[in-house]
């Protein structure tokens, strides 16, 4: 049997990183930037106000105070998008709204707040509309923005490697960019197998159980950043098999669940000799032990042969998705281009107790929370509730050592899950 640790290393040798595409700005949301993206231009691209209020010449308001206003004359009006052409001169003030570019002569802003202008009104005071009185003194420089202080033309706006969300979107466009080389989304088929599925919707007949593997694995192909192609049920048959997996080598790799243990007819690893290389059958890891990884020649091209990855998770709800968290996970990371993949994990004080009689490690769903800044775990959810209830209540998965007693009190390392709906223990 191959260690989890042989395992992963193994998957990540024979990966491949998705090819890059050039995308529309808003469709690159969730996928990995390709290429160093920098600023063409300075922003803001001439200086402007930070405030609402009055551009002025910090020599004519020296000394300024509520006690002795400066009162200046009122020449026009700045908004953003539509600068003046007046300069101030001595004696003289601008209007000037938030954003916008700061007149000639002008090397200062005194806020709304800071003259007589009413700031529950539009407008200037209506006593004598011509005029501000300004009761504070400014240097030169106030409240003005300069020319690049948002950004400077060269600047590194997005890293190579980074997530395109909704902050990366805003800085790109604010650079004027409108499209970007991301990393392509890897499309997976997936393929589940067995005669005693039926998918959900349909009636149960006698020894028939849902497949609720197809479902799961397409939540989480979508959810680490992927593009599910659902092939349906291959029964268990050798050339159904193969048709089904020649369906799929359109995709970039292909996952099954089911067929790969010691029963009669779990067929699947029997396929994948045949008509590909098996890099490893049976992990030392539960549940999901009987999980295979299979490297399959697709096409041949200048360049050598072309392959494609074959996951064949666990028949068994839990060990699927245990598969898929541990196993799927970090090669999913890779192919969308990212760099850091190992599993986050904190360390946890052990509310109850869990005995490992197995002579592997055995993978538990969990429940992590924290208290006064500790992290705390419960084991044993599937005492507490039934199988599917646990499954679906975890927030968190724990490696239990082989052969070992995991006691309340001790400390331990805990996976979050990412996808939890529920992050409030970070």
């Amino acid at each position: 049997m191959t260690t989890y640790e042989d395992a992963v290393k193994k998957i990540m040798e024979n990966i491949p990183v998705m090819k890059k595409e050039e995308k529309p700005l808003l469709k690159c949301m969730g996928q990995v930037s390709a290429e160093d993206v920098y600023s063409d231009l300075d922003l803001p691209r001439s200086r402007i106000s930070g405030p609402d209020g009055y551009a002025v010449r910090s020599a004519d308001i020296k000394g300024a105070s509520s006690e002795n206003p400066v009162i200046l004359r009122i020449l026009a009006t700045a908004r953003a998008g539509r600068p003046t052409r007046r300069t101030v001169k001595a004696g003289t003030a601008i209007r000037i709204m938030t954003g916008s570019v700061i007149p000639d002569g002008a090397d200062c802003v005194i806020r709304f707040e800071d003259t007589d202008e009413p700031v529950d009104k539009n407008g200037p005071n209506t006593s004598n509309p011509s005029q501000v009185k300004i009761y504070v003194a400014a240097g030169p420089g106030s409240n003005i923005q300069p020319i690049g202080s948002n950004v400077r033309k060269g600047t590194l706006v997005v890293s190579k490697g980074t997530i395109i969300g909704p902050t990366q979107i805003s800085a790109l466009a604010l650079i004027g960019k409108t499209k970007i080389e991301v990393i392509r989304r890897p499309i997976a088929a997936i393929i589940a197998t067995g005669d005693e599925l039926v998918n959900p919707g349909n009636p149960l007949g006698a020894g028939k159980i849902y497949n609720c593997n197809t479902s799961a694995i397409a939540a989480f192909v979508t959810y680490y950043g992927g593009i599910p192609k659902i092939l349906g049920v291959a029964r268990d048959n050798e050339a159904k098999l193969i048709s089904k997996i020649r369906r799929g080598m359109t995709a970039d790799v292909i996952i099954t669940s089911g067929g790969v243990s010691k029963g009669d007819y779990d067929l699947l690893r029997l396929v994948l000799g045949k008509i590909g290389n098996i890099v490893f059958a049976r992990i030392k890891m539960g549940p999901g032990a009987s999980v295979a990884f299979s490297l399959i020649k697709k096409s041949s091209t200048g360049k050598g042969t072309a392959v494609i990855p074959v996951f064949s998770l666990a028949g068994p709800p839990a060990g699927c998705l245990v598969n898929f968290e541990t196993l799927m996970r970090p090669a999913f990371l890779k192919m969308r281009g990212l760099t850091t993949v190992a599993h986050p994990s904190v360390e946890a004080t052990v509310l109850d107790s869990v005995p490992n009689k197995m002579a592997i490690p055995f993978v538990k769903f969990t429940n992590l929370e924290k208290k006064n800044g500790e992290y705390r775990v419960t084991l044993n959810l599937a005492e507490k509730l039934d199988m599917l209830a646990s499954m679906a209540a975890a927030n968190s998965l724990t490696i239990i050592p082989e052969s070992s007693v995991v006691r309340a009190g001790d400390k331990i390392r805990v996976l979050p899950l990412d996808w939890y709906r529920d992050h409030s223990f970070f």
